[in-house]
């Protein structure tokens, strides 16, 4: 008898039956549509062919571990779970699949030795197809990816069904509860449900998950962060810049339009007659030209970079903008005083965690709806500080000019991101204690 065999389920209801129906049936004369259409490309159409299930994965004659997430994002917070999963049950196959090529891609980048594809629409025939060539043991789905063919064909095949990072938002929660008998006839599917809060897990067992399989494992993202860069290469990447030990770094990370002006603002506003550097990494490229602009407007000098160091015969500016993705961690890395981008207008917030792993004094505007739960834990430690628009030159002010406090915010700030490490362990951990993970 597998793992999932133990697990006992009701009957659903006449509602949710029909409604699964229709989910499942009426789409078909699309998937036949779509299906004729991949078969007359040579070359399949963007994905298409993997994502009907016309290209599948061919069988491997044992059974997989089948890890699911949506995509690049999730991606990086499921891949902590895969990696502790290989430690914990070394030789069984394992299949990695998202919803879009990007993060087939970041899988590629932090997965080796896995299978990665697409995963196929929720069709059921294109799902059936897959699910019968990978023979999953047990499927592990990270956040709210809750494809019901998906989960329902995991079953069929006798695999357990588990969640990780599992979150039902504030937000979100009223459009589910309208579909409660439905998602009360999914969620029963689950023999495991390891939620990120204590609220995700009530309002999960509020919308018909049983108590007895949901847990409150915490989140994964903080196993993705790393720990401080060594003083030596935060040295190295100050001297490539320009900056001597003696001036403070103020960044602004993922800027959102707006937000540089403000922050320009308040560097202005300060009295104490010493003047630190900004960075500011936009959040998206086509910004770049609007933080220049603003910058030069304001009354300062501004320098675009393409990456981390100076341009040959370049000296250093009072505002650089960095222009290449991808280096923002490092950026923090060698900041006194980081300033999180969409916070200071309603766009919600960006990630906090990450300058905060770097020992950086965390500063966050009001607009932060969207990493409430990471303000109110890094603030709770004493590793981050909210502002508003007219204290924020004042905050920065007494950060740079109080090096005790600085210096103990940003320890406080490593100290909270290293104490959360460790999430994927306990995911795993959580799996084998219930007996649904396969053994070799």
């Amino acid at each position: 008898m597998t793992a999932a065999d133990s697990v006992k389920y009701r009957r659903p209801s006449l509602l949710s039956s029909l409604v699964l129906a229709l989910y499942t049936y009426l789409p078909l004369p699309l998937y036949a549509c779509l299906w004729l259409v991949c078969l007359a490309s040579v070359r399949g159409r963007s994905g298409l062919e993997w994502r009907l299930a016309v290209r599948s994965l061919p069988p491997r004659g044992r059974r997989a571990v089948w890890f699911h997430a949506a995509s690049v994002g999730e991606i990086s917070t499921i891949a902590p779970v895969v990696t502790q999963f290989r430690k914990a049950v070394p030789g069984l196959p394992v299949v990695v699949t998202t919803m879009t090529p990007g993060g087939a891609r970041r899988a590629a980048e932090k997965l080796k030795g896995v299978e990665i594809a697409l995963a196929p629409f929720d069709f059921l025939p294109a799902v059936r197809r897959f699910v019968s060539a990978i023979e999953p043991a047990c499927l592990v789905i990270g956040e709210t990816e809750l494809w019901p063919n998906m989960i329902r064909e995991a079953k069929r095949q006798g695999a357990s069904v588990i969640l990780v990072n599992g979150r039902i938002s504030q937000k979100s929660y009223p459009r589910y509860r309208l579909v409660r008998f439905f998602m009360k006839s999914i969620l029963e599917l689950f023999d495991l449900l390891l939620m990120r809060t204590e609220a995700d897990a009530q309002r999960i067992i509020d919308l018909g998950a049983s108590p007895d399989r949901v847990e409150v494992a915490g989140n994964t993202k903080y196993d993705i962060l790393p720990s401080p860069i060594s003083e030596d290469r935060r040295r190295d990447l100050r001297r490539d810049l320009g900056i001597n030990e003696r001036t403070k770094v103020v960044t602004l990370g993922s800027a959102r339009e707006g937000e540089s002006e403000i922050v320009i603002q308040a560097l202005g506003e300060r009295t104490d007659g010493d003047d630190p550097l900004l960075i500011v990494a936009p959040r998206h490229l086509n910004l770049v030209p609007q933080v220049e602009q603003a910058a030069k407007a304001l009354g300062r000098t501004a320098l675009v970079l393409q990456g981390l160091s100076l341009p040959a015969g370049e000296r250093p500016a009072q505002v650089l903008i960095l222009a290449q993705m991808g280096r923002l961690l490092e950026t923090y890395a060698i900041s006194d005083v980081a300033i999180v981008g969409g916070t200071l207008r309603p766009f919600g917030g960006h990630n906090p965690l990450e300058p905060a792993s770097q020992g950086a004094v965390t500063v966050v505007g009001p607009f932060t709806q969207n990493i409430k739960d990471d303000m109110d834990y890094l603030t709770s430690r004493s590793g981050a500080l909210v502002v508003n628009e007219s204290t924020l030159g004042a905050a920065i002010t007494e950060i740079l000019t109080d090096d005790e406090k600085r210096r103990n915010m940003g320890l406080a700030a490593v100290r909270a991101v290293e104490a959360k490490k460790g999430i994927a362990a306990r995911c795993v951990d959580a799996m084998l204690r219930r007996n649904l993970l396969p053994r070799v």
